[in-house]
């Protein structure tokens, strides 16, 4: 009866209502995590502005806190289509503007579902109209697949989170960037979303081990950056002994045929991070193929609140003494149906479960522990790598180990 009535509604009262509707269950979604700001002109596409909530920076400072913009739409059904700009969603080179972030809503009540797109997922996926006046991006049906599904709430607002984290070293650089070779800033931070979900990749941790490999090539840029201001300073001397003088700055960069050369020690093949790189992504294109990569996600949340839950109430102290992770888990979907801990002497430990669905492993309280980081983490870390590994490689094997 209620959809008869809204039937008969005229279009303006549909488009007011439909849009209150989507601004209220956007301004819901974004609070668990951030501050909501708001806009009393809507600008750059933004429905809703959102920080971080942090008391350590101020819009006053120097380089105030970053915001993230949010535009909010609301289908009336999946045959609805909208349009967003193509400037709100890009720079003027045509980069993605990172915070920028599209939330969808389709249906009501129990039937409700919502889609998150970011910048670069809009400008990769999406289609722009060739009638639409300004420039914009068709926000319809493709824009309503499974990939972009919102079946984790976390798991957005982390993506939203990460977008912010990302974009505050962009600003920073942006304000002190002012050499001829820039100094580009970044931390684990700057690397695209998907690559940080926490999968345990055998052969490291992408976010670290870019950011190694970044560090290599920034020695080369920082040898350059020697070597520029070096002849600069000769270019602009007028006194010729005192420009000899400087020429003997350049001295440390020059081999012994008389070639200034940078980077004969890197490694521009970055050794092993393709392989991780392929490793992470045919987990992840796997779990989100099968509709599993919320479960995963949520079961190794289980297991390392699980782990750290039971070694806050019973630390580790000796060595040699074990901590065990017992998990029963739905093959087929991933649920946990029983998740167990517990610790003991190295006499008490039982041996290793490795089933599908029924997964038993522990790690000891070693001897050697990487400089920086808690023995006991160490440890909790070692089980939940070991597990969930184990969970991920069952179901999607290496096809170069068959």
């Amino acid at each position: 009866m209620d959809n008869l009535v809204e039937d008969s509604w005229p279009t303006w009262l549909k488009i007011m209502e439909n849009g209150a509707v989507g601004e209220a269950r956007t301004r819901s979604f974004l609070i668990d995590r951030f501050w909501v700001l708001e806009r009393s002109v809507d600008t750059d596409g933004a429905d809703f502005l959102i920080q971080r909530r942090t008391t350590t920076q101020r819009f006053t400072d120097r380089v105030p806190p970053r915001v993230g913009v949010i535009q909010a739409k609301y289908f009336q059904d999946r045959r609805t289509t909208h349009y967003i700009p193509k400037s709100y969603v890009v720079d003027d080179k045509g980069m993605p503007l990172e915070g920028f972030f599209a939330l969808l809503h389709v249906g009501r009540e129990d039937d409700g579902e919502m889609y998150l797109l970011s910048a670069r997922q809009i400008v990769n996926t999406l289609s722009i109209s060739s009638t639409h006046s300004p420039e914009s991006y068709v926000v319809g049906t493709t824009a309503l697949q499974g990939t972009f599904r919102i079946n984790a709430r976390k798991l957005a607002l982390d993506q939203i989170e990460h977008s912010l984290k990302s974009q505050t070293y962009y600003q920073s650089a942006a304000f002190l960037d002012k050499l001829n070779i820039p100094y580009r800033r970044f931390s684990e931070d700057d690397i695209d979303f998907p690559w940080t979900l926490p999968l345990p990749n055998p052969v490291g941790e992408i976010p670290k081990m870019f950011v190694e490999q970044k560090e290599e090539l920034r020695k080369i840029v920082f040898d350059m950056e020697e070597v520029l201001g070096a002849i600069d300073a000769v270019l602009t001397e007028k006194d010729p002994r005192r420009a000899l003088e400087l020429m003997d700055a350049l001295r440390y960069h020059v081999d012994g045929y008389g070639k200034i050369t940078f980077g004969g020690r890197g490694d521009f093949n970055w050794g092993d991070f393709p392989d991780a790189l392929d490793t992470h992504d045919r987990w992840r294109q796997g779990l989100q193929t099968d509709g599993l990569l919320e479960p995963y996600i949520a079961m190794g949340d289980k297991l390392q609140v699980a782990l750290v839950s039971h070694t806050a109430a019973h630390p580790l102290t000796d060595k040699g003494s074990f901590l065990q992770a017992i998990i029963e888990y739905d093959r087929d979907t991933l649920n946990v149906i029983e998740l167990s801990v517990k610790s003991g002497t190295a006499a008490e430990r039982e041996p290793e479960i490795k089933t599908p669905g029924h997964v038993r492993m522990a790690s000891s309280l070693g001897e050697w522990v990487p400089r920086k980081i808690k023995p006991m983490d160490y440890t909790i870390e070692n089980v939940w790598w070991n597990v969930m590994r184990y969970v991920i490689e069952e179901r999607y094997p290496d096809p170069h180990f068959d």
